[in-house]
């Protein structure tokens, strides 16, 4: 009993210590409170997760910083991919409409496509279209709609779920391969 009551101090003695100003580094990585909070939550997690090896750690500040800059830059990277993904779903959803030669089909399958998109819930369907209509980024929507740019990145997969849910059956038709 003992032994769990020091690690509970000693972790309490990180958190107090090193938890704000890790989150301020984290923050000058990812631009956004909610998901600096996130990544120094999660090392301190790991580290308790782990807590037997924390005696092989030389300088836990330094350790601490450098996992935060890791995990950040990791965080970057997927970001990255995960935003790449989401504009190459809506340029191959785009090249479908322009496919169609015939102007009643391209303006019928524009009228689908702007049914679909008016069908989602609204936070969602006003969060895709300043994405993917007005050309924001997603710091600048997050901003404008007072959200975080983890809750516009959601919405937006969200949109292009649906979307490509709703036309699942004419993007994989052998017709438009």
């Amino acid at each position: 009993m003992q032994e769990s009551q020091d690690w509970e101090a000693f972790f309490e003695k990180i958190y107090m210590r090193f938890y704000a100003s890790l989150c301020v580094f984290a923050k000058s990585f990812v631009y956004d409170d909610d998901e600096a909070e996130e990544i120094v939550q999660s090392i301190i997690l790991k580290l308790w997760e782990h807590k037997e090896s924390t005696a092989e750690i030389s300088s836990l500040k330094s350790y601490l910083y450098r996992a935060v800059r890791n995990t950040c830059l990791n965080h970057i990277k997927h970001e990255k991919i995960k935003n790449q993904y989401q504009d190459t779903s809506w340029i191959k959803l785009k090249e479908i409409e322009s496919e169609f030669i015939d102007p009643y089909q391209n303006t019928e399958l524009e009228e689908h496509i702007n049914e679909a998109i008016h069908k989602l819930p609204e936070r969602c369907r006003e969060v895709f279209e300043m994405s993917r209509f007005d050309g924001l980024k997603n710091k600048e929507i997050s901003e404008k709609l007072d959200i975080s740019v983890k809750a516009v990145e959601a919405n937006i997969t969200r949109a292009l779920a649906a979307l490509r849910k709703k036309f699942y059956d004419y993007i994989h038709s052998e017709d438009n391969i």
